[in-house]
């Protein structure tokens, strides 16, 4: 993780691991909707540099990190259960599959 707001991502929770794990769920998230249930706006998404021009980044953890960054994101206790998030997720993007 050479990101530059590390010490930021670090002071949301209480260890480097739940900081992975917390990531790891959230690129996951990300990667099932196609990124369509990201919190960040479109001005803000993460960027990389083609010969194209600049592109939409595809890493799902870059991602996640951005999100975290911005404060959009909740972590604690006390959530919506995995389970029910994502059966609510699959109805606000039905057309979206596991697959891409």
């Amino acid at each position: 993780m050479a990101e530059a707001g590390i010490d930021q991502l670090l002071g949301l929770v209480d260890s480097k691991y739940r900081l992975t794990v917390v990531v790891a769920k959230r690129a996951r998230q990300l990667l099932q909707y196609g990124f369509k249930n990201t919190v960040l706006e479109p001005k803000a998404w993460p960027k990389m540099r083609t010969y194209e021009g600049e592109v939409p980044d595809p890493n799902p953890v870059t991602w996640a990190l951005k999100e975290l960054a911005t404060g959009e994101l909740t972590i604690g206790e006390n959530l919506v259960p995995e389970d029910k998030l994502s059966r609510l997720l699959d109805q606000l993007y039905p057309e979206v599959t596991e697959e891409g």
